[in-house]
């Protein structure tokens, strides 16, 4: 299912540098901890933390024999299932994940970030009712969910097909109106409707969308591409036009930043391939 997000390319770079040095921290802190259990064996939070980190380097083999250990040091530790549940799943093995999440909600039925993470473990499974479940589950249990929750379960609703389509844009509605109009969450949907080939429904929603953005250039974009998938073209040359035409408007500073650079160089490809 194809999401439409625009991120400046200078941020993308720029963030690769910082997850680098985050890296390096995390490296140097499990060499601190590696001489801080040769002094203290048996201290089990030593373990935990260092499994942590572990885990954030991607080490996944480290990070699940620290927390057996720490497990078998203190065997009153229980959420041990819950961690090493993380990890299988951030290292692909989602059938591991399901039973170590299987495991430790038997007994903390309510805990979000478990049910999130056995929600991800049954997506990937394709157990797509467990999954989406789970999902309402951390979603009810949630006061402020994240975007991304709403998303990832309409998405697995969605890859069953026609049957469950209408499910998956209640979800993401239900989340637009807890959260406001996320731009997130109305791409989703409008993605959902193009996938079933709900053209009017999709531009309907560009059209709601839009009304609430200070900004037009981004939806008339959309907006020309499904009407080009519709098989209106004349509309959809009229889209990308009006869409050049809200560039245009922007002052140069605005209108000369990458990620708008970029945009502008999208629509003018769009409209000269609309026949």
């Amino acid at each position: 299912m194809r999401l439409l997000v625009l991120v400046p390319v200078l941020l993308v770079v720029a963030l690769f540098p910082v997850r680098g040095l985050a890296q390096a921290d995390e490296r140097e802190e499990i060499v601190t901890l590696t001489e801080q259990i040769r002094k203290q064996p048996a201290k089990t939070a030593l373990y935990l933390r260092r499994g942590d980190m572990y885990r954030a380097v991607q080490n996944w083999d480290a990070s699940q024999a620290d927390y057996d250990y720490a497990r078998a040091l203190d065997a009153k530790i229980d959420d041990i299932d819950f961690l090493k549940g993380r990890v299988f799943l951030e290292a692909n093995w989602p059938l591991s994940a399901k039973v170590a999440l299987d495991r430790f909600l038997t007994n903390h039925a309510n805990h979000v970030d478990a049910l999130v993470a056995r929600a991800r473990a049954h997506s990937k499974l394709g157990l797509r009712a467990a999954s989406a479940h789970d999902y309402s589950r951390a979603l009810e249990l949630t006061p402020q969910p994240q975007p991304e929750l709403y998303i990832e379960r309409a998405q697995i609703l969605a890859s069953g097909g026609a049957d469950y389509a209408n499910e998956a844009l209640q979800g993401l509605d239900d989340g637009i109106k807890k959260l406001g109009s996320v731009v997130t969450l109305q791409l989703a949907a409008i993605d959902i409707e193009v996938g079933q080939k709900r053209y009017d429904a999709a531009l309907d929603r560009i059209e709601a969308a839009a009304a609430s953005s200070p900004r037009k250039e981004t939806w008339l974009l959309r907006k020309g591409e499904i009407l080009r998938d519709a098989g209106r073209p004349a509309e959809a040359r009229a889209a990308f036009q009006n869409a050049l035409q809200a560039i245009e408007t922007l002052p140069p500073a605005r209108r000369n930043v990458p990620a708008m650079a970029a945009l502008e160089k999208r629509i003018r490809e769009q409209y000269n391939a609309v026949k």
